[in-house]
C-alpha cells in the first residue's frame, strides 16, 4: 500500500507542530495571550487592528487589558499556525477513513489525533475566554506536547506500514519512564510559567539567600482558583509561588538523575546509540545551563524562551529513543536486554 502522502502530511504536522508549541511559549513569556481577548478573531475581526484611533478606542473598551498591536500579532500567528497545523491533522484522519481496515494502517490514531486537535482547540478559546486561568494554560502546554508525541507515533507506524518494520524496543519501558519524568516536569514548568512563579526565588540553592521563606505549597497548587479575574501577571501571593519555584527545581535533579543513569546504561548496552545519548545529553546540560541562567538574570524574555524551546526539543529526543529505527530498517536496541558482540 502506497502511504507516501500520509507519511508527507504526518511529517510536514510534526514540523509544525513544534512551531506552534515553541510560538505559543513564545506568547505566553511576552505577555501576548490576551493580545486578543476574544476568539477565534481578535477585536472581532479576524486580523489585528493596527491604526492608532482603533487602538485607542479598544483600549478604552478593554481597560483591564493592555492593548498593542504587536501583541495581538503574535496572538494571532500563533492562532493561524494552529490552524493549519488542524487542516493538516484533518487530511490525516481523511487517509484514516480511507484506509481503514487495511492491515497496519494507523487508522485509529489518525482519528485519535484529530479528536485531540479538537480538545486543544477548545482550550485555546478556554485560554482567552477565561483569562489565562492557569490550570487551563498548563493544560493546553501538556495538550500540545501530547499531539507533539502522538504524531510522532503516528508517523513512526506510517513508516512500519511502508516498510513492515515493528516499532518500539525491549528498552522502551525505562524510556517511556524518564517520558513521563519530562512530562511532569514540564507541567511544572508550566505551572511556574501561568503562575508567573520565575522569578520568585533568586537565589540557586535556596529560594533568597539569607532570607527564609515561608512556602505556601497549598496555596501554590491549588487547582481550584477563581473563574474571571485576569491572570496576566499572576494572582498568588510570593510565598506561594516561592513554593512553585523550589517544587520545579527539585524536579529538574529528578529528571537530570533519571535520565543520566539511563542514558549511561543504554549507551553500555548499545555503542550504535551513544550518538543519540551525547543529543540527549547535551539537551539536558543545555537546559540546567538555561534554568540557572534564568534564575541568575531574573528570566529574562530571551532565556525563558530559550528554556521553553529546549524542554520540547528534550520530548522529542526523548521519543526517538522509542520509535525511530535505523538504515537498515531493524528497531534500534533491538537487543537492549544484552551487551553488544565486539
Amino acid at each position: 500500500m502506497e502511504t507516501v502522502w500520509p507519511r508527507r502530511l504526518a511529517l510536514i504536522a510534526l514540523v509544525l507542530a513544534v512551531i506552534v508549541i515553541t510560538k505559543g511559549g513564545f506568547t505566553r513569556i511576552t505577555d501576548s495571550g490576551l493580545g486578543c481577548p476574544d476568539w477565534p478573531g481578535c477585536f472581532g475581526a479576524m486580523v489585528m487592528p493596527t491604526d492608532t484611533e482603533r487602538l485607542s478606542y479598544l483600549q478604552e473598551r478593554y481597560p483591564e487589558i493592555h492593548v498593542a498591536a504587536h501583541k495581538g500579532w503574535i496572538e494571532m500567528i500563533h492562532r493561524y499556525l494552529a490552524t493549519f497545523l488542524g487542516v493538516i491533522i484533518v487530511a490525516l484522519a481523511y487517509f484514516g477513513i480511507r484506509y481503514r481496515g487495511v492491515p497496519h494502517y494507523p487508522s485509529k490514531t489518525s482519528l485519535v489525533l484529530l479528536g485531540l486537535v479538537m480538545l486543544q482547540g477548545a482550550f485555546g478559546m478556554w485560554t482567552v475566554t477565561m483569562k489565562l486561568l492557569p490550570i487551563i494554560v498548563t493544560i493546553h502546554l501538556m495538550g500540545g506536547l501530547i499531539i507533539l508525541s502522538t504524531l510522532m507515533y503516528l508517523r513512526a507506524r506510517l513508516r512500519q506500514a511502508a516498510s513492515g518494520v515493528g516499532v518500539g524496543t525491549p528498552a522502551k519501558r525505562w524510556v517511556l519512564g524518564g517520558i513521563l519524568v519530562l512530562f511532569m516536569q514540564m507541567a511544572l514548568g508550566g505551572w511556574v510559567s501561568t503562575n508567573y512563579a520565575g522569578w520568585a526565588c533568586p537565589s540557586l540553592l535556596t529560594c533568597a539567600a539569607g532570607v527564609d521563606v515561608p512556602y505556601d505549597f497549598k496555596a501554590g497548587f491549588e487547582i481550584e482558583t477563581e473563574i474571571g479575574p485576569n491572570y496576566e501577571g499572576g494572582q498568588l501571593a510570593l510565598e506561594a509561588r516561592a513554593a512553585i519555584q523550589m517544587v520545579h527545581r527539585v524536579g529538574a535533579f529528578v529528571v537530570i538523575g533519571y535520565w543520566a543513569a539511563l542514558l549511561i546504561w543504554l549507551a553500555r548496552r548499545n555503542p550504535s546509540v551513544q550518538s543519540r545519548c551525547q543529543v540527549m545529553a547535551g539537551l539536558l546540560a543545555g537546559q540546567v545551563v538555561l534554568g540557572y541562567a534564568n534564575v541568575v538574570y531574573a528570566v529574562p524574555d530571551a532565556l525563558a524562551f530559550g528554556h521553553h524551546v529546549l524542554a520540547v526539543l528534550l520530548v522529542i529526543a526523548a521519543w526517538q529513543f522509542v520509535f525511530d529505527t535505523d538504515e537498515q530498517g531493524e528497531v534500534l536496541h533491538g537487543s537492549l536486554g544484552r551487551p553488544q558482540p565486539a
